[in-house]
């Protein structure tokens, strides 16, 4: 593969879109963000299409104007981003409405109103266990309901932030296989568009997306768009992935079996999987091609509960690296200590795998002798034990893949990838990845639909570990004690 040609990717997350030009080697030759604007009111939480766009514009061009890159060495161009949205477009392909956001949850009766519908067990089929409240579905039908007029002159339903971006770029409102199947409108029971659904609600097929595997090209860059962002008419235009999806991809999980932990202010465990999860407070996603899925448990507390202890707790007006650097040294220094306290971590309830509302964060088994040293390092236990418990819910504990891949910035801790090895007993790979996951493996998704690759292990069996972290003997059986002691409490109290 020659080097001197480039990828354009685009990542269209929750609070920032990033643009990293990646030359063929999958390095990246230029990395560039900005914040977006995310609107609140009365409960409700949008952003707007046009920011996302001129959000776009204006990372293409400083991208331009910072680095004198030929354009015509531009290859293709490729998204990622949030999923799960929902937004109308007129026949022009002009906002009629903001972007739903996932975590905007305006649409309960309209939930409600499907769960009598359809009810719980047939949804479980449909939905593979994932139907919730806060799915496009039951917006799209709000927006029927409350905004009846741009419900009338809508004629295309955009699910995801890539897609929007993809329309922009090649004027076709295409969905991948990992997005559709966080909106409610992916059958599982035929991996298509959800036909009963749309002929009962008297939908029209016409303004869904089309459904196409995330490897494949789904049009060229329309003239208009390429004056636009200053590239060349005729790019190829990939269909990419969802972030989920864009995610597993980059951070190494492919094959049936292969996991990786995201460690930062929330966290999860994803991995490959050829069957939908048995349980179903665990998300099953279908994997961007359509012919596998990703299963995952995500857990709200994780990062965020170490701020809130280092914040409220050990009275930390702002956090630097130093902070965290000092406390860490302080809980290295206490490595082969134990007998901590037991931190519950529901700061913020919790989705998975158990559901638990509101506050219920729990610190158990303080003593006269507890310290402040000794309780920061309970609260990284706790998080450990959540994701053991999603561990063993995924059915991933026995697995034959001893590894979890590790990314985030809780891998750049000095002692929560060891506590991770000791508590879930695997074998932890701190990546090298200098670019965020899905950045990476919206590239990866790029090469493989141009045809540089037969196969994304062709790619993941060359990733860099920068450190592997082994679970250590003689912590494995007191951990695993303590864990049933956590489990033990869960199981008291919620």
């Amino acid at each position: 593969m020659e080097k001197n040609e480039y990828i354009l990717t685009y990542d269209i997350g929750s609070t920032a879109v990033k643009l990293i030009l990646f030359n063929k080697k999958l390095q990246a030759e230029y990395i560039s963000q900005k914040e977006v604007r995310t609107y609140q009111e009365a409960g409700l939480q949008y952003q707007k299409a046009e920011d996302w766009w001129e959000i776009i514009k204006a990372l293409t061009q400083k991208m331009f104007g910072e680095k004198p890159f030929n354009k015509n060495k531009i290859i293709a161009i490729a998204a990622t981003g949030q999923m799960e949205d929902c937004l109308l477009l007129d026949e022009y392909g002009e906002p009629l409405t903001e972007v739903l956001l996932y975590s905007d949850g305006r649409a309960e009766a309209e939930y409600k109103f499907l769960l009598q519908k359809y009810g719980e067990s047939k949804w479980e089929k449909m939905s593979g266990g994932n139907f919730d409240q806060l799915m496009s579905i039951n917006k799209y039908l709000w927006l029927r309901n409350k905004r009846n007029k741009a419900f009338l002159d809508h004629k295309y339903l955009i699910l995801g932030s890539k897609d929007y971006l993809n329309f922009k770029l090649s004027g076709k409102n295409i969905c991948d296989h990992t997005n559709l199947s966080t909106t409610g409108f992916l059958d599982y029971r035929t991996g298509e568009v959800n036909k009963e659904l749309i002929s009962d609600l008297n939908l029209n097929r016409e303004y869904l997306p089309k459904l196409k595997r995330g490897d494949s090209i789904i049009g060229e860059l329309t003239a208009e768009a390429a004056s636009e962002l200053k590239l060349t008419v005729g790019l190829p235009i990939v269909n990419g992935a969802g972030d989920v999806g864009a995610a597993a991809l980059g951070a190494g999980a492919w094959s049936e079996g292969d996991i990786y932990c995201y460690l930062g202010t929330t966290a999860w465990l994803a991995a490959a999987s050829r069957n939908l999860s048995a349980d179903k407070n665990i998300f099953s996603l279908s994997n961007f091609d359509g012919e596998k899925y990703i299963t995952a448990g995500a857990v709200l507390n994780a990062g965020q509960a170490y701020d809130w202890f280092l914040k409220n707790i050990l009275a930390k007006d702002t956090l630097s690296a130093a902070d965290y650097e000092s406390v860490e040294l302080k809980l290295k220094a206490r490595s082969k200590e134990i007998e901590t306290p037991l931190f519950i971590p529901f700061l913020n309830g919790e989705r998975s795998p158990i559901k638990v509302k509101n506050k219920n964060g729990i610190f158990l088994n303080l003593g006269a002798e507890t310290d402040l040293i000794e309780m920061l390092k309970s609260v990284l236990e706790g998080v450990s034990f959540s994701l053991k418990h999603n561990l063993e819910a995924m059915d991933l504990e026995n697995s034959q893949n001893n590894k979890i891949n590790l990314i985030g910035g809780g891998s750049k801790s000095l002692i929560w990838p060891q506590l991770l090895a000791d508590i879930l007993n695997k074998e932890v790979n701190i990546l090298d990845l200098e670019i965020s996951a899905p950045s990476l493996g919206t590239a990866m998704i790029a090469l493989k639909a141009l045809g540089e690759i037969d196969d994304f292990t062709e790619i993941i069996n060359q990733f860099n570990v920068k450190k592997t972290i082994a679970p250590r003997e003689e912590y494995i059986d007191r951990y695993a004690a303590k864990y049933d002691l956590y489990r033990d409490y869960l199981d008291k109290l919620f």
